[in-house]
């Protein structure tokens, strides 16, 4: 969203009360009947599910200037997903019928928000592809590119991501176990194409890191 659909945005929001909830606080409950939308202003929300067999799946993770959840809003389908304050978060919430009040008099936030929903799509059916075929350490690999794009910056020719993620949060990324995900990790860590620093993970070199997903 660029800085003139987000002022617009924000300034239609700032009628409602800000919310702040910490690192790890639920948003919204799956299969909830919901009368709000919200927008998120700052920080980063997670979308996520279990398999029947209890293995937990983050499935998509929402930036500053989403709205979510979307498709009971605009299209009426229950939602069926749990959403997570993956940071710290300042969002705020509003009823169905207003928002769709303001997309309709504001058809340049529509049309960023079909963008953005079709690049977001793009990079589901990518990872749905790795999940589907790739093997642990494949997924793994992919789950850290994912997390070194959103949330890495560039030292010392490599990426540093820059909020605190456990295995087990890679392990929902990757839709594989915990204690799969770790040995995965610690065979990264020991070919140093990875290292942790002060609890950070750093990708020492993207391309072979790529490589080594066989990517």
């Amino acid at each position: 969203m660029n800085e003139r659909l987000r002022k617009k945005t924000e300034a239609f929001f700032l009628q409602f009360p800000l919310i702040n909830l910490k690192k790890g606080d639920a948003v919204v409950e799956a299969d909830k009947n919901l009368d709000e939308v919200y927008y998120l202003k700052k920080g980063y929300v997670r979308e996520y599910t279990f398999s029947s067999q209890g293995v937990e799946l983050t499935l998509h993770v929402f930036a500053p200037g989403s709205y979510f959840p979307m498709t009971d809003a605009l299209a009426g389908v229950r939602n069926r997903y749990y959403y997570e304050a993956l940071t710290p978060i300042e969002l705020y919430a509003t009823a169905k019928e207003k928002m769709l009040d303001f997309f309709r008099g504001e058809p340049d936030i529509v049309l960023d928000l079909t963008r953005r929903l079709l690049l977001g799509l793009d990079k589901l059916l990518m990872r749905i592809e790795y999940l589907a075929f790739g093997k642990a350490e494949a997924r793994v690999v992919s789950t850290l590119l994912y997390l070194a794009r959103h949330f890495g910056t560039e030292k010392n020719k490599g990426v540093q991501i820059q909020y605190l993620f456990t295995h087990r949060d890679i392990a929902s990324f990757a839709g594989i176990s915990r204690e799969t995900t770790s040995r995965e990790i610690e065979k990264l860590v020991k070919k140093k194409v990875i290292e942790y620093k002060k609890h950070l993970l750093t990708i020492k070199n993207l391309e072979i890191l790529k490589k080594q997903g066989g990517m």
